[in-house]
């Protein structure tokens, strides 16, 4: 479907541009009034605006789609060649890679003149329209995050990269609240870096503990909260990290799912499944260091519908962490693959 607005001074002139666009047969969405743009606008001026639609034939997609052999689709169409292979090699989910090779027809509006040579502009919008990304918390003056995921993701690494952030560049009173009691190791490491960042580390083996160290917590700006990594399949334990997280107050409350790059798609998909019953607010995707492919990153959006917070892309405490942002990890995998014009 294409969606476009067209601005005119009445309804019926506006109403022209619409057929004479999209045809007789076009959709509207939304008529209104809007200020117009510029120093118009500003100076309260209006005109019309009306939103409308078409639906697109796409018999001429599944025409690309069914050419059997790589040279016809190179000598035809070869930029659709260059597309599917390039995703292909990144890991993207086939489904996904249909989806955006109809919107690149659609884009290109299935002229094969267009279609012959990769449009990395168009591209890079497609592919920053997949990447979902949350605007961070980083500058938020109070609020509380508690890290969930399988074990082996990075939780705990990846909270004490965000504790040295809210602590040494931004002066905040932070805190660390721990659940992670199954491994020892966790919870020496989170001891260790309390005493070199100068912050409380709060170590809890049930929810009424727990309660009692929110409280305790409660006139920090930061509240970082880890959780044990378990067995996906463990459903005892999802239902007592569920009570941990009813526990804290819901106002400014993050919730990270923890995921891996370098896992394959299928099996983030499982995790997803298991602990979406728990809400979770947004994705950290870890270890950018050690992927051979990026294709998680559009895959992981894409199904989970939820945005990426923070990518981490090494071990380095502080640093290695940054806030995701579709641009740059969209042409982060164009650079991977073709020539990007600066």
């Amino acid at each position: 479907m294409i969606v476009k607005k067209f601005y005119g001074r009445t309804v019926e002139e506006t109403l022209g541009k619409v057929k004479e666009d999209l045809g007789e047969d076009a959709t509207l969405l939304l008529v209104q009034k809007v200020k117009k743009r510029g120093l118009k606008g500003i100076l309260g001026l209006t005109e019309v605006e009306i939103t409308a639609a078409k639906e697109i034939n796409f018999e001429f997609h599944e025409k690309v789609f069914s050419i059997p052999y790589k040279d016809e689709i190179t000598s035809e169409l070869p930029a659709l060649y260059e597309l599917k292979d390039m995703l292909r090699r990144e890991d993207v989910d086939s489904d996904i890679i249909n989806n955006i090779i109809s919107s690149y027809i659609e884009a290109t509006g299935g002229n094969k003149i267009k279609l012959k040579d990769l449009d990395t502009n168009i591209l890079e919008i497609l592919l920053m329209g997949l990447i979902k990304v949350e605007q961070p918390a980083l500058d938020q003056s109070k609020f509380r995050a508690i890290f969930i995921g399988p074990p082996g993701v990075g939780k705990t690494t990846t909270l004490l990269k965000l504790a040295s952030y809210y602590t040494l560049e931004k002066n905040r009173e932070t805190a660390i609240i721990t659940t992670d009691i199954y491994r020892t190791g966790a919870v020496e490491q989170l001891k260790m870096y309390g005493k070199i960042l100068d912050i409380p580390i709060e170590v809890t083996f049930n929810v009424r503990e727990f309660e009692r160290a929110l409280r305790k917590s409660n006139s920090k700006d930061v509240v970082l909260i880890d959780s044990a990594g378990r067995n996906r399949k463990d459903g005892e334990y999802i239902e007592k990290l569920r009570k941990f997280i009813y526990t804290i107050p819901l106002q400014g409350l993050k919730i990270y799912l923890v995921m891996s790059i370098i896992d394959n798609s299928r099996y983030l998909k499982e995790i997803f499944d298991t602990y979406k019953q728990l809400y979770p607010t947004s994705i950290i995707m870890t270890k950018l260091d050690e992927a051979t492919s990026l294709g998680n990153i559009i895959n992981v959006p894409s199904y989970t519908n939820l945005p990426i917070a923070y990518i981490t892309n090494g071990q380095n405490i502080p640093g290695d962490i940054e806030p995701a942002e579709s641009k740059k990890l969209s042409n982060l995998i164009l650079k991977r693959n073709v020539r990007v014009n600066e």
